[in-house]
């Protein structure tokens, strides 16, 4: 049933071509199926371990998705011939109509595609068998690293590209015809190793197999090396050319700009990466080593699934000693080394996963190999062989395919914006965010969508008292306070000086459904106001009232303290139905201003606008809030302030 797979020699060339458009196509539609279209978010680290993983494949990407359609520039080591490309990339695409969060997803899955067709080519060539060439390429490209850098938009699906293109070339057997065969693969690869590595250090790790290619090329073909060796070095150095970009850009004023590339030390910084710098550091002990190369290990067992792994690292064996190609195979393991070498030694420095990325295709080149010696002495073999990739194949894109899809389809980017909308257009409103996927989700809103282009978008870097005193009302969402907690005592952390070191005195409140306003006053009133609705603990209501649309409920209330508040109390607001029973959603907080500004922390006479949002569900009749608090035997006290019917909602003002 599967001889058709040996791809005898009476085949022709249209039925080898489509059998690689089959593979090809089982691939789009993986690709298909998990190609991120919209702005990426993050997961909350804090959840699981198995989140905090996703997070490290997806917690730049955002940041790309908006340099790479404003022109913009990316974090350390600027990767400036990426964005440069992708820029080109993304905009006829989106002149053409397409999202541009799937425009640069669709440009990292072009160096995805460029990758795969260089193995395959190289498979091609080095066995005749198309069959085996297009098997293997499906394996590689479904390996989960590589399928997650194939779908999202990231760097690093153009550096697995261009170190295979580098390794196809090396490897290609045979001399290179005519009076520039060896001097011209050698000025080929030197301008392709300079370009990737100028591109991304780790392209570096495959320099040692390139090298012994090259040599072992010149005892194939005599020539000169001294003057090739001299204009190789040159053209290498040329990879670098495009860094001038990081600069201009700076120069030029770009509103997507990371660090300051515009100042000798800041281009330094960018190039060198030293922002990382900590990171890079050696195990102390053998048991770091060892606990390195287990989770190295660990990595390329999920990759490729354990027996997977456990078969490729004998095939690659095998094809390394008694097969014809054991040279290719030699090679391509040198190859591999240094990436292993990197993730054992210094397994934090880089993302591992993304290290080991050339290991997998030659570990699937091993596997080719071995089949081709096996099928050359006894033919029978290769059908099975054959059938082995393809359930190795269709195993990997079972098990991976959940992994993809919910890293691809994490909705924080697309929430952030969707948050963007309570607040009011009109105003000078600042929205603040530490440099990460809020702020680039943000930023996309307000960059590359227009859709948000009357906010002004800041990060940790920006002078937020210049911003206040130019008359900015500053809101932040409450998340930015586990980055940088409040100067008290809070849920978020212990108090930190951040926020003082920068505005002077802080205050906060409810500035928009969501957001935390930044003030340096509070607003004080010790007159009596016979309106207030005393509670408990000298804490009162002087206000409260309900905002509504379609999808949510927005309680909005003004609490105020009449004396120094001599302890804490939690916030109950619910969403009540018409027959008793439990509510039917609440909104709860340990403090009020989403949990930011407990009372004790206030000041007598303060007042502070609070929200709180509920969903609009079938049913929901009234919204009743208050204030309560635990006693010392741990039983709730209520205090409640009121209930509010729905059908008296104002309108939401719509963002």
């Amino acid at each position: 049933m599967l001889s058709f797979l040996v791809a005898p020699p009476r085949w022709t060339t249209s039925v080898r071509v489509a059998l690689i458009a089959l593979v090809v196509c089982g691939l789009g539609a993986a690709y298909a199926l998990t190609l991120q279209t919209h702005i990426a978010g993050s997961f909350d680290e804090r959840r699981s371990p198995e989140l905090r993983l996703k997070n490290e494949y997806i917690k730049d990407v955002s940041e790309i998705q908006v340099a790479l359609n404003v022109w913009g520039t990316i974090h350390h080591t600027g990767y400036p011939l990426f964005a440069v490309l992708g820029n080109l990339f993304t905009l006829p695409l989106r002149l053409a109509g397409v999202e541009p969060a799937a425009a640069a997803s669709l440009y990292a899955l072009t160096w995805g595609l460029v990758a795969l067709a260089a193995f395959a080519a190289l498979v091609w060539r080095l066995t005749g068998r198309p069959a085996l060439a297009a098997l293997s390429a499906g394996v590689v490209g479904l390996a989960r690293s590589i399928w997650v850098h194939n779908v999202v938009a990231e760097v690093y699906s153009m550096s697995l590209a261009i170190t295979m293109v580098i390794l196809t070339i090396a490897l290609w057997p045979g001399p290179w015809r005519g009076a520039w065969g060896w001097r011209r693969r050698v000025l080929i690869l030197a301008l392709l190793g300079g370009i990737g590595v100028a591109h991304h250090r780790a392209v570096a790790f495959v320099a040692p197999a390139v090298l012994v290619a090259a040599w072992l090329h010149r005892r194939d073909e005599p020539a000169r090396w001294g003057p090739t060796l001299l204009a190789a070095t040159g053209l290498a150095a040329l990879g670098f050319l495009p860094y001038i970009y990081l600069p201009l850009r700076a120069w030029q004023g770009a509103e997507w700009v990371y660090g300051e590339p515009g100042t000798w030390r800041g281009l330094w910084v960018e190039i060198t990466g030293r922002e990382a710098s900590w990171l890079v550091t050696l195990p102390p002990d053998a048991a770091g080593w060892l606990d390195n190369a287990r989770r190295s290990a660990g990595i390329l067992a999920t990759e490729l699934t354990q027996p997977g792994l456990l078969a490729a690292l004998v095939a690659l064996a095998l094809a390394m000693t008694v097969t014809d190609q054991r040279r290719a195979a030699r090679l391509m393991a040198l190859a591999a080394a240094g990436p292993v070498a990197f993730a054992v030694s210094f397994h934090t420095a880089v993302m591992p996963e993304a290290v080991l990325m050339p290991v997998l295709p030659a570990l699937v080149f091993g596997v080719v190999l071995a089949l081709d010696g096996l099928a050359r002495r006894y033919p029978r073999a290769l059908a099975a062989g054959a059938a082995g990739l393809a359930a190795w194949a269709i195993v990997l894109g079972i098990t991976h395919y959940p992994f993809v899809s919910e890293l691809v389809r994490e909705p924080g980017g697309v929430e952030t914006i969707a948050r963007l909308e309570h607040i009011p257009q009109g105003e000078r409103i600042a929205v603040f965010y530490p440099w990460g996927p809020r702020y680039a989700a943000a930023s996309y809103a307000r960059l590359v969508t227009r859709a948000r282009a009357d906010l002004l978008v800041v990060h940790h870097k920006a002078d937020l008292r210049h911003l206040l005193d130019e008359g900015y009302t500053i809101l932040t969402e409450p998340e930015t306070f586990y980055t940088f907690p409040p100067p008290w005592p809070s849920v978020f952390g212990p108090p930190s000086s951040w926020w003082t070191d920068r505005i002077g005195a802080f205050y906060v409140r409810s500035g928009a459904p969501g957001y935390v306003a930044i003030d340096r006053a509070p607003r004080l009133d010790t007159a009596p106001d016979p309106g207030i609705t005393p509670l408990a603990g000298g804490v009162g209501v002087r206000g409260a009232w309900l905002r509504c649309d379609d999808a949510e409920i927005v309680l909005h209330v003004i609490w105020q303290v009449e004396t120094l508040p001599d302890r804490s109390l939690s916030v109950f607001v619910h969403l009540l139905g018409k027959d008793p029973g439990p509510p039917l959603a609440q909104a709860d907080m340990r403090s009020p201003v989403y949990g930011v500004y407990a009372f004790p922390q206030w000041l007598p006479g303060q007042s502070v606008e609070d929200d709180y949002i509920l969903p609009r569900l079938p049913g929901g009749t009234a919204v009743r809030f208050g204030l309560y608090e635990l006693d010392a035997n741990g039983r709730f006290i209520n205090y409640e302030a009121g209930t509010l019917p729905v059908s008296a909602c104002e309108p939401a003002h719509a963002g």
